[in-house]
């Protein structure tokens, strides 16, 4: 009788201790599991991912992409509004987008949207300026202006026809403006300007002094500015 009794409770101690071993067992995964949690968390606050990926890089005529604002801006949604136009459009290769430090700037291919040597639009490419112009009329606040830049290559200038240069990229500007006016943007808060050749985007000549065409063609442009006004 007693070695039963004491069988018993030799049994007892054995499952005690094989429970007490699969708590241990359960204590160490959880212990395992808490610092790989940690781990995970201190790797992201080493390594952060950002929403944004900078201001767009300039690019050749042909291989424009839109660009990113920077996300918590009141020019939030209308950027998002000009991307969809702009792809929509399939017109990234010609007009793309950019942040300033006080909002938005549209950089247009003249070449692409102007008939050669004038301010006139043809229609299919009206269609895409239309668009656009719709997207800043639904976008623009009241404290906001747009003010169209007019750009040209400055080859008139270099053949002592400085006029041409001004005036030329003076209409193509207005060109631009009058269409904002027409979708229903307050004429208040537009400007036109011209710059004729005078801010280049890139070299109209190489270093030995050769026409560099394709950057001619480039510097062609009518930049639309949607910002805050500079104090």
């Amino acid at each position: 009788m007693q070695k039963h009794i004491r069988r018993h409770s030799k049994g007892q101690t054995d499952h005690v201790d094989a429970w007490l071993m699969s708590y241990a067992d359960l204590i160490t995964l959880l212990f395992m599991l808490f610092v790989i949690l940690i781990s995970v968390s201190v790797s992201r606050q080493n390594h952060p991912m950002s929403m944004n990926r900078g201001v767009e890089q300039e690019h050749p005529v042909g291989t424009h992409k839109s660009g990113t604002l920077e996300l918590g801006t009141s020019f939030d949604e209308a950027y998002r509004t000009l991307v969809g136009v702009i792809m929509s459009s399939d017109a990234d290769q010609f007009i793309s987008l950019q942040k300033t430090n006080r909002g938005i700037a549209i950089d247009v291919s003249a070449v692409q949207f102007f008939d050669d040597g004038s301010s006139n639009i043809p229609p299919a490419q009206m269609a895409i300026i239309v668009k656009l112009a719709q997207a800043l009329k639904a976008n623009v606040q009241p404290a906001y202006t747009i003010e169209v830049e007019g750009h040209t290559s400055g080859k008139d200038a270099e053949r002592g026809m400085p006029m041409n240069d001004w005036s030329l990229a003076a209409l193509r500007a207005a060109t631009i403006v009058n269409v904002l006016q027409e979708e229903g943007v307050n004429p208040a808060q537009l400007r036109a300007t011209s710059f004729a050749g005078t801010q280049p985007l890139v070299p109209n000549r190489d270093a030995k002094g050769n026409d560099i065409e394709s950057n001619r063609l480039r510097n062609q442009r009518i930049i639309i500015r949607m910002e805050t006004p500079s104090n």
